[in-house]
């Protein structure tokens, strides 16, 4: 899809940064698989990512993918995946309505369990800027966090 020049013209933007967090019942290696972009296949409906390079998606720094419906996907770039340290940075860019930043740390705990920390950051901008600022309302925001809690506990006890 081509770019108009009035798709770059300087507009009203708002920007909200969240943070939450939840405790997951497994390893941190186990949870962080959870937040690659395959990984989100098994709790995320719906979430049907595609390659753009490499030609097909890994979970490793400068993968680009795409995702969404068509007319308002996104761009993805995953800016740091490190198993080692169990933390995930990507940025997101969607053309008509919004860029982001999400980083998601993994946090072992005693035994079996994990902690997820996972940090937003939205710049929204266009016509549904106050709808997509509401959706990162700090109760819409927690409501997410409980909401990811019960997918990922639901696919870990699939397994």
């Amino acid at each position: 899809m081509a770019l108009a020049a009035s798709d770059f013209a300087p507009r009203a933007a708002r920007q909200v940064h969240r943070t939450g967090s939840f405790e997951l019942p497994c390893g941190a290696d186990t949870a962080f698989s959870f937040f690659s972009p395959e990984g989100e296949r098994e709790w995320v409906k719906g979430w049907n990512p595609t390659p753009v390079f490499p030609d097909r998606i890994e979970f490793s720094r400068d993968t680009v993918f795409r995702e969404g419906p068509p007319g308002d996907e996104a761009v993805w770039t995953i800016v740091d995946a490190n198993w080692e340290m169990h933390r995930a940075e990507y940025v997101r860019v969607a053309h008509r309505s919004h860029t982001g930043r999400v980083v998601v740390k993994i946090e072992p705990g005693s035994g079996d369990r994990c902690k997820v920390v996972v940090e937003y950051t939205i710049t929204a901008f266009g016509a549904t800027m106050a709808t997509l600022i509401e959706t990162f309302s700090e109760e819409a925001y927690a409501a997410k966090m409980r909401a990811w809690k019960e997918q990922i506990t639901g696919c870990l006890g699939n397994r």
